[in-house]
């Protein structure tokens, strides 16, 4: 149960970290005021390592089974995570590395709606893929303590993060850019 608590606690710092520095970049554009062309470098330097330390408390999860699924459910769930695999590369392979990382919000990449590829299925094909996996490890690893992280990844990328990153903005131009992906 430790772990289960601690990778969620640490998924929702890092999430709110993520969407906290979209957010003030969105309302203020302090970061590109103060780090001009750098500024995505530093929005990067403050949400990795909330990512990176995500890594240790969810790759522990798997050891204890807190809340055992039925094993007949382990091949289900390994196909669960190959697909989810498949979806966030195919997104990403749309995004680029840089709109994957919030670059277009630094001025980094097109703010243009991509509508082609798993954008023409999903409104957040990426964050999807996140809930996919946790779905899937919960059969693959027999362990429905994943599933909860499923639901954070829902509430926090889908609702809260995709929420921000979606707004209408005013482009230099004084024309609205959307920056949904969709």
């Amino acid at each position: 149960m430790t772990s289960l608590l601690q990778s969620m606690a640490v998924f929702a710092l890092a999430a709110g970290i993520n969407t906290a520095s979209v957010a003030l970049q969105l309302r203020t554009g302090l970061l590109t005021r103060r780090y001009a062309s750098k500024a995505w470098y530093v929005h990067l330097a403050i949400v990795t390592p909330g990512w990176l330390l995500f890594l240790y408390p969810v790759s522990t999860l798997g050891r204890h089974r807190g809340w055992p699924l039925p094993e007949q459910l382990r091949p289900a769930g390994l196909s669960i995570v190959v697909v989810s695999s498949a979806l966030w590369l195919w997104t990403f392979a749309k995004l680029g590395a840089e709109r994957t990382a919030n670059g277009n919000i630094f001025g980094r990449g097109s703010n243009e709606p991509v509508d082609t590829g798993p954008f023409r299925y999903l409104e957040n094909p990426m964050y999807d893929s996140y809930i996919l996996a946790f779905a899937g490890l919960a059969l693959w690893k027999a362990n429905a303590q994943y599933l909860l992280l499923a639901l954070e990844s829902y509430v926090l990328l889908n609702l809260v993060e995709a929420s921000v990153e979606n707004k209408v903005i005013k482009s230099e131009g004084g024309d609205p850019g959307r920056l949904s992906y969709r």
